[in-house]
This record gives structure tokens, sequence and C-alpha cells, in this order.
């Protein structure tokens, strides 16, 4: 059996374990170890890909950064913080919709780990008004959390990705605009078709008026500003900021010890700690497997067009390991001599980058995904269906792109 079947065979099983209603934790533990089996790992490289899964310093702080954001949020909910800030955006927009597309969008124009967990329950603040179901939570704080990362050179996947190609990160960003255009359109027709927004109070709102429900705004989630300045303009660790952040925060408000272990009894979560678990060990397996290497060697084999290989090795390799920067890095480098020297270099690199974000954002075991499903208790199967619709729209603004790329700039 190839390479690609065997992986083919495990994600299979993963996604019919979530879909029998097993725990995505344990599911990736298994597809995880059927890895190792599969490709001949020894028992000894199974135990040291697990160890380095669960005992890597990454890992570990990123546990404790998600229990700290779980906490954060319930003192800030508790508090009041969170509903005042949702009320002072609303009387902004008059829309919940907006809103609720709004918050994820602005915390993902910063490539901060955890940033979908930072969003999670200002969208569901926000979401409380329109009721929405779990699984509409997920999508809406997942997706717009993700539309930035086809163009902002300051994600990984665009500047990775402009650095082992070879060509200028305005370039790619430029071409790629169409892709982050079709993401927010189809985040907003698909999803929020059937979305109704209550009625607007008609009190028309003077600028300084909207001045000053901003400044309420940024005020009382002035906290979260500063854990994303921390992180992103200071270069600190998520764990460590959010630390520093919720110790401020419970000095601030004075919040007894009991209430405090309280808030933690009721919010922290073992379950959402072992998914990050699952994922960091289903991704050291892989690494120890050499199966990626297996995979783009199968397909390069195919002697398919250059366009659909460009495409499908990064879609393939995202969809497998969820991580853009594993995509990148491993696919593009194997695609170098496909790429054409006549100028529409560009347009095949946005193909394959686009490719590889939309499959990437189909993973079950992306880690934003996957963390906002158990945050919202949202069924895979149903989330899934909200997702397809968009990420085919983004995708199809892909290939059009490169369609008119290669009839109007030369072939």
């Amino acid at each position: 059996m190839s390479d690609l079947a065997k992986l083919g065979v495990v994600i299979a099983a993963l996604i019919l374990l979530v879909r029998l209603k097993f725990r995505l934790s344990i599911a990736l533990f298994a597809s995880a170890a059927a890895i190792g089996l599969m490709f001949g790992l020894s028992p000894a490289q199974i135990a040291s890909a697990a160890r380095s899964g669960f005992l890597d310093a990454e890992s570990l702080k990123i546990v404790f950064a998600l229990q700290l954001v779980l906490l954060f949020s319930a003192i800030t909910k508790e508090q009041g913080s969170m509903q005042r800030a949702i009320s002072a955006l609303s009387m902004v927009f008059r829309d919940a919709r907006v809103t609720v597309a709004v918050i994820p969008a602005v915390i993902g124009l910063l490539p901060v780990v955890g940033g979908a967990m930072l969003s999670a329950p200002l969208v569901s603040e926000a979401a409380d008004e329109l009721g929405l179901s779990p699984e509409r939570r997920t999508f809406l704080n997942y997706w717009f959390r993700h539309v930035w990362e086809y163009t902002l050179p300051t994600f990984p996947a665009v500047f990775l990705t402009a650095g082992i190609v070879g060509i200028p990160v305005g370039d790619l960003v430029l071409i790629n605009l169409p892709l982050t255009a079709a993401a927010i359109a189809g985040g907003v027709v698909l999803g929020f078709r059937g979305v109704r927004p209550p009625r607007s109070s008609g009190i028309r709102l003077t600028p300084a008026a909207c001045g000053r429900h901003l400044a309420t705004f940024a005020w009382n989630l002035a906290p979260f500003f500063i854990v994303i300045l921390l992180t992103v303009g200071g270069g600190i660790h998520l764990a460590y900021a959010m630390l520093g952040v919720t110790a401020g925060i419970v000095f601030l408000y004075r919040i007894p010890a009991a209430r405090l272990q309280l808030l933690a009894r009721r919010h922290l979560s073992l379950e959402l700690a072992f998914l990050v678990w699952g994922i960091m060990v289903f991704k050291e397996m892989l690494t120890a497997s050499n199966a990626m290497v297996g995979i783009v060697a199968d397909l390069t084999r195919m002697g398919m067009p250059a366009a659909v290989l460009v495409a499908m090795v990064p879609a393939l390799i995202a969809f497998i390991t969820g991580y853009t920067t594993a995509f990148v890095g491993l696919s593009f480098p194997v695609l170098l001599p496909l790429l054409p020297s006549d100028g529409s270099a560009a347009a095949f690199v946005m193909l394959g980058l686009g490719a590889g974000i939309c499959a990437h954002l189909l993973s079950p075991v992306h880690s934003c995904y996957v963390m906002t499903l158990e945050y919202y208790r949202a069924d895979m199967g149903k989330t899934y269906r909200l997702l397809v619709g968009p990420v085919t729209v983004t995708f199809l603004a892909g290939v059009a792109v490169f369609a008119a790329a290669r009839a109007f700039g030369g072939s």
C-alpha cells in the first residue's frame, strides 16, 4: 500500500470515529498510533514521538495558555466587561451579525497562537442576541478568524511561501487579494444565510456617540488587547502574556481565592488539554514516519499537469497535517521545478497557497477548528456542512484568478 493510501485510511478512520461520537482527543491519539503501526515504526519510536508530543515545551505552553484563556474569559464575563463591550460595539454597527463577524476578523489580523480561543467567548456573547446554533458560532468564529491568512505578510503562509519560491512578498499579497475578498464574501453570504438581525432602535448615531461607544468597547476589552500587544508587539509567548494579564485582572477585581477556585473548576477543560496533546502527538508521529515525503513522491510520479500538482500537493499535506507551516515547508520546495519561468509563477504559487489554506481549513486536526468545536460543544459533521460552501467559493476564486493570469499574462 502506498504512503498516500495509508494516510487516506488513517484520516478516513479519524473522521469515522468522530462521526461515531468518540471524543476527538481519543480519535486523534488512535490515529497517531495507527500512523506509527502502518508506517512500521518500532515501539521505541512510537513512544518517543508520543513523549515529544506530550512533553515538548511548546505543547505544554499552549495547553497552559488555553486553560488561562478559559479562566480569563470566565472572569471578564462574570464581571460584565464582555457584555458591556459587545453592547457598545452593537450600538456602533446596529447589526449583531456585523459584530459577530468583526470580532474574530479583528483578532485574526494578528497571528496570535490560540487567537480563535480569544475571540470565541466574545463571539458567543454577541451571538446570543441572534440565537445562533453551536455549529454556526463555531463556523463564524473560525472562518472570520482566518480570512486574512491568504494575504497578510505577517502570516507564515505568506512570507514563508514567498521566501521559498523566491518571489516578492508584495507580488504574492497582490495576487492573493481576491482570495481574501472571496473568503469574506462567502462567509457573509453563506455564513449568515437565514439569520435575521433583531430590530434596530432607529436612533441616529452621531460621530461623538460613535466615538464614545468605541471607547467603551476598547476600555472593557483592554485586557484582551494587552494580551495581543504583549504577544505580537513584545514577542512574549501567549502563555506568559495570559498569565500576567489574568493575574492582573484577579488583582484589579479583588477576586477571592474561593471564587477563583470555583471559576476554575467550572471552566477549565481537561478535554481541551488532551485535544492539544492529541494534535501534537499526531504531528510528531507524522514527522517520525516520514509519511509526507512519501506522499509527495507518490504524487509527483503520477505525471499530472503542473497546475493540478501545484494545487493537489499543498492541499493534501495541509488536510493531513492541519498546519500551514507544514504544507508550505513540505510542498513548495518539491514544486519549485514545476513553476514556469514566463512570468506566471506567482499565479501558480497563488493557486497552491490558496488550495493549501482551503484544505487546511477543512482539516480535522486543525488546532483552531478542534478547539472551537470543543468550546461551543458543536457537532463536527454539521459544522463541516457550513464550511464546505465558503471554502469552495474561495478555492474557485483562486482558480478563476489563475485562469485569468494564464490567459492574459502569457502561457
